[in-house]
């Protein structure tokens, strides 16, 4: 059945192996880096970039916010990028250069930082042929199919429940739950979940190679689905 994406999202974490204190006495030390690092494609405003004051730099926080939908934050303890409402495809090219011009700036000023965990969380919101009566018919068939160890055949050596699919490769080092359920937004049917993690030695060590396996993942899933993205 066809289908429309009416909302897209992405979220990006990192986590640190440990926190990284050697290089900042003061944690407002991060601005300068992420403002050179972005100030070279954007106009960053003055009050772009702020200082999260807490009682120890390790609980301290620097967020930068280029627009209402983009926002960035880092801590000692790895960072986060926060991206609403993906309208085009060509979005997605904008927020690959924005992870990346944010992960040079951070992990360059913060040397001693081992990112161990990546993690990638793409909600989606669709419009699909038949409206809330297919979606319902879709989740419910779901529900009744036998249990499988990679119902999708995404290379999942264990997989575990339905309609929040928990799905692991142990030799490749990732990670993947996948939701499936009726949509809580007026103007849509169905919500999908991709949540992809990958921990340090995973076979995806880079970032395209990450995005790269995640496009993958849901192009099958949506065809496993017999969704066609219009």
């Amino acid at each position: 059945m066809n289908a429309h994406i009416v909302r897209l999202d992405a979220h990006y974490e990192v986590f640190f192996l440990r926190p990284v204190f050697s290089r900042i006495q003061s944690f407002p030390q991060i601005i300068e880096p992420i403002h050179d690092a972005f100030s070279g494609e954007f106009q960053i405003s003055s009050d772009a970039i702020k200082v999260k004051v807490a009682d120890t730099i390790a609980t301290a926080s620097v967020t930068l916010t280029l627009h209402q939908d983009c926002k960035f934050e880092v801590k000692l303890d790895g960072y986060k990028a926060h991206f609403l409402d993906i309208r085009i495809p060509e979005d997605l090219q904008s927020v690959k250069r924005h992870i990346n011009l944010f992960e040079r700036a951070i992990c360059d000023f913060m040397s001693d930082g081992v990112p161990a965990d990546w993690r990638f969380v793409i909600p989606c919101w669709l419009k699909i042929d038949g409206g809330m009566n297919s979606a319902v018919g879709l989740i419910r068939k779901l529900t009744w199919s036998p249990e499988s160890q990679d119902p999708f055949e995404i290379g999942a050596d264990a997989t575990r429940s339905q309609i929040k699919f928990e799905c692991s490769n142990k030799e490749e080092l990732w990670t993947t739950n996948i939701t499936i359920d009726q949509s809580a937004l007026g103007n849509a049917d169905l919500f999908l979940e991709f949540s992809c993690g990958y921990t340090l030695g995973s076979r995806y060590d880079t970032f395209d190679e990450r995005t790269g396996h995640i496009y993958r993942l849901s192009e099958i899933v949506m065809d496993k689905l017999g969704l066609i993205l219009e």
